[in-house]
């Protein structure tokens, strides 16, 4: 690397003549940066910092010393004889000069102290300008198009056109890519040919009479050029720090800020920042009667012409896999267009195009905005390649193969650009930074790999490393097809290897340009108050209704706020829970509009663990579904019939004398409400849970609170066993189920303990209820709270799609200790809209539910205790 970096200076700077010019960029460089440090360490008050130079009191600014060395260098340059070295050193103090002057440019341009204002940042902004003009003298461009004082007629026009396209750009508010299409001509001539600024003269004279235009030109400062200006004022307070906000009462008449270049005194040396111009307004215009007509035209085809693309997409996939998989196929394929044909957009033998296609496929049915972006721009240049390659290549224009293929790539851009309004989901913010990230590091990774295969299993000794490197390259990142490949031999499953991590790349990336927002996560008081308002009147229907208190969920609200589905969006999954809250009547209303919010934004829409009632909702807004479990809940006054009695028998009898056993040990349980226990006592109890919570069976998201002793939970129960020494070796929570009954929330056991003091607390649990024993007084029922995929997953005439998944989630032993309760078995389904969906379903239920779950560093969260509670609530009308 240090070879290849001296050999370029050589060639680049030292040998013509530039080595001047990059001393005097570094010098400029390094002065601006070290004295920005120097004034953000004053700025500060740093004591170790030397501080301001003040000989007798007089403050004198950095821009004198960066004067006398613009003098000393440029003077010097003329005058010195001494050679090279002389030239190297003058340039570098004459860069360190422009330096220290460009930094305070605002206090020369304004002839006054406003470093520290935003009148300050041209100070920066004359830096930058600085450095990229001689950043170019440094790569060999010459200003106007390359011209160097000639005396050509055609030198002449060119410089000229390119002047009016400066001025014009100027006009048009454009004052970077003016100054900078000096250098870079075609700057220049797209920035004369786009919209002016609303706020430029070019606007002010030409836009005023055409309110179309310049509502656009608005718009498009909006979308565009603020959202830049915002990224360039972060990156300018992150070198030169942020300009001083001062209270509007502090302001002196001049509205400017104190120079702190040194010193910051407070109060009163700080002045307003001056307002910038006010914001103009968009202006609302009609449609003009093109746009109109192309509207009430292009509409009615918008749909077939989204789902013709995904069609087609879809087709060339399954083309793809097939050439691919059957090699004769494949190497005729292959033959042929590497002579005079060519396949239509993404038909190629091989499963690259295959994942390629199939992706895009997917998130085009999924009407994801970024996808069409990405499908229009590839199909617009393979159009353009295509169109291009029958130009110059004379012998293609023969094959009506060739002309079906660029037919086909046309309807298809056609059928994308028609189909443009219904593409409106947006992705997550940050996917463009993750997509691109993901593909430095992926691209670093897989040709790392690629590189270390090759070197190992190249078949003509000696290997070399930059042959290995450009082989890998070549394969990981091109079409090979287009390049020529070193002179490397390498075995079959080395190159399907190198596929297999080319594949892998561009699959990451693409899932990450096209991932789909992650919701809000997060329950609002104000939602969380109206839920426990609609469960107080119809919380008895669901078991599982407490649930959707949970606060890492969203809910979705029906326009009169009598009915809610609850969900969590998990890898892309808007995965309800239970059945809707509110009133039965209300719940088809609220399907659809939830259904309708994941369409907007990508979701693949599910529901897990609905009830009979919910799922017939469900069923008749177009969901698919099965049997995914049973849920076990016990019925207090049956227990307490076969309980009751000396003639006791079977698994209850067996309960209860195991209790009394328990019991006459000397183990003991307490009930109590949540509210009923301090803070302290909490505190003790979630160390407990969490130091047990590893050797729980327990699930997740749907039939779990997420929460332990939080205050506005008050109304659950916390049920605790204590052994003879009165020390905690279970603890179990339940959570309201209407007024009559509870749900299983919570089970923590002490591993040493075994399972005995669960079932005392159980059995306990239910005497009680059915004694009326305070706080159980009033519990006719009890939810075990157990949905575990049954054997089969079957349901009556239908084969369960999940019947091999489930068998690696069997939890058996839980279910054999519910079973010798007796309890009520009341089916649990999952719902999906489509069969292909079911698979990504699955993996987020799993995800959800803690079946599966990625690795971590350092310990997992405690479960919160005691947070603020949520006061108040809604009234059920």
């Amino acid at each position: 690397m240090w070879h290849w970096l001296s050999d370029a200076y050589r060639s680049r700077i030292s040998d013509t003549g530039r080595e001047p010019l990059f001393l005097l960029l570094l010098g400029l460089l390094g002065s601006f940066l070290a004295i920005r440090f120097s004034v953000r360490m004053i700025r500060r008050g740093v004591k170790w910092w030397p501080g301001n130079v003040k000989p007798g009191g007089l403050h004198i600014h950095h821009v004198v010393f960066g004067q006398a060395m613009m003098l000393i260098g440029g003077i010097g340059s003329f005058a010195a004889r001494g050679g090279p070295v002389a030239h190297d050193v003058l340039a570098v103090v004459f860069g360190m000069g422009c330096g220290l002057v460009l930094d305070e440019f605002a206090l020369v341009l304004h002839l006054e102290d406003v470093y520290w204002t935003e009148e300050g940042r041209q100070s920066v902004d004359a830096v930058i300008l600085a450095v990229s003009v001689v950043g170019l003298l440094l790569i060999g461009e010459a200003p106007l198009g390359g011209y160097v004082g000639g005396t050509s007629y055609e030198q002449y026009v060119v410089a000229a056109a390119l002047v009016g396209f400066v001025v014009l750009c100027l006009l048009k508010g454009k004052v970077w890519t003016g100054l900078l299409g000096v250098m870079v001509p075609l700057l220049a001539l797209v920035g004369a040919l786009r919209l002016a600024r609303p706020g430029s003269p070019w606007a002010r004279w030409r836009y005023t009479s055409r309110p179309r235009r310049m509502a656009r030109a608005e718009r498009r400062e909006d979308r565009i050029h603020r959202r830049a200006m915002r990224w360039k004022t972060s990156l300018m307070d992150a070198v030169a720090g942020a300009p001083t906000p001062v209270p509007a009462a502090s302001a002196d008449p001049a509205g400017r800020a104190g120079h702190p270049d040194h010193e910051e005194t407070g109060a009163g040396a700080g002045a307003t920042v001056a307002a910038g111009p006010p914001r103009p307004v968009i202006v609302d215009v009609p449609p003009s009667r093109l746009e109109t007509v192309l509207a009430r035209v292009l509409r009615p085809a918008a749909v077939p012409g989204a789902t013709a693309a995904v069609w087609y997409l879809r087709l060339a996939t399954a083309v793809n896999v097939v050439t691919g998989a059957v090699e004769p196929f494949r190497n005729r394929v292959r033959a042929a267009t590497d002579g005079e044909y060519v396949t239509a957009f993404l038909v190629s033998p091989g499963f690259t195009g295959a994942v390629l296609a199939f992706v895009l496929s997917v998130s085009l049915r999924r009407r994801k905005r970024a996808a069409w972006i990405a499908t229009v721009s590839l199909a617009g240049g393979y159009t353009v390649l295509i169109g291009l390659w029958l130009g110059l290549e004379h012998g293609t224009r023969g094959h009506p193969f060739n002309w079906v293929s660029l037919a086909l790539t046309l309807a298809l851009l056609v059928a994308l650009l028609v189909s443009r309004p219904v593409f409106n989901v947006r992705g997550e913010r940050g996917n463009v930074a993750l997509g691109l990230l993901s593909l430095v590091i992926g691209s670093v990774v897989a040709v790392g790999v690629g590189t270390l295969l090759v070197h190992g299993t190249d078949q003509d000794p000696p290997a070399v490393w930059g042959a290995s490197l450009r082989y890998a390259l070549l394969r990981v990142l091109t079409v090979s097809g287009l390049f020529d490949l070193p002179g490397v031999r390498v075995p079959g499953w080395t190159d399907l290897a190198i596929n297999v991590l080319s594949v892998a790349l561009m699959l990451v990336v693409l899932l990450a340009f096209f991932r789909s927002p992650r919701g809000r996560a997060r329950l609002l008081p104000a939602d969380e108050r109206r839920l426990r308002a609609l469960l107080r009147v119809y919380g008895r229907r669901d078991s599982l209704g407490y649930f959707a208190l949970r606060r890492d969920k969203t809910v979705s609200w029906t326009p009169e706020r009598d009915a809610a589905i609850v969900y969590r969006v998990v890898n892309g999954v808007a995965l309800a829970a239970g059945d809707p809250v509110g009133a039965p009547a209300a719940w088809p209303r609220a399907v659809g509009l939830w259904r309708d919010t994941a369409h907007r934004h990508g979701w693949v829409p599910a529901v897990t663990n609905a009830g009979a009632a919910a799922t017939e909702v469900y069923q008749a807004a177009g969901f698919h579904g099965f049997a995914s479990g049973d849920e076990a809940v016990v019925e207090v006054a049956e227990f307490g019939a076969r309980a009751g009695g000396p003639g006791q028998s079977g698994d209850v009898g067996t309960l209860v004398q195991a209790h009394q056993v328990v019991g006459g040990a000397g183990y003991t349980a307490v009930f109590r409400r949540y509210r009923e226990v301090d803070a302290e006592e909490w505190a003790r109890l979630a160390q407990l849970a969490d130091a047990w919570r590893r050797h729980s069976a327990e699930r997740g998201f749907s039939v779990a609170l997420g929460r332990l002793g939080d205050r506005a939970d008050g109304d659950c129960l916390l049920a605790e066993c204590r052994d003879p020494r009165g020390r905690t070796c279970a603890v179990l929570g339940f959570v309201p189920w209407g007024p009559d009954g509870l749900t299983l929330d919570l089970m923590r056991r002490d591993r040493e303990s075994g399972q005995a003091p669960v079932d005392f607390l159980l059995t306990e649990l239910l005497l009680r209820a059915r004694a009326d024993a305070a706080p159980l007084a009033g519990i006719a029922r009890v939810s075990l709270n157990f949905t575990a995929f049954r054997a089969a997953l079957t349901t009556p005439g239908r084969r369960a799609p999940l019947r091999l998944l489930a068998r690696g989630w069997h939890v058996t032993d839980r279910e054999r200790a519910y079973a010798s309760y007796h309890p009520h078995r009341h089916p649990r389904h999952l719902l999906y809209e489509r069969r292909t969906e079911l698979p990504r379903v699955a993996t987020a239920y799993a995800v959800a539910e803690g079946f599966l779950t990625a690795p971590r560093l350092g310990r997992r969260g405690r479960p919160a205790v005691s947070p603020a509670p949520v006061t108040g609530g809604a009234e059920v009308a």
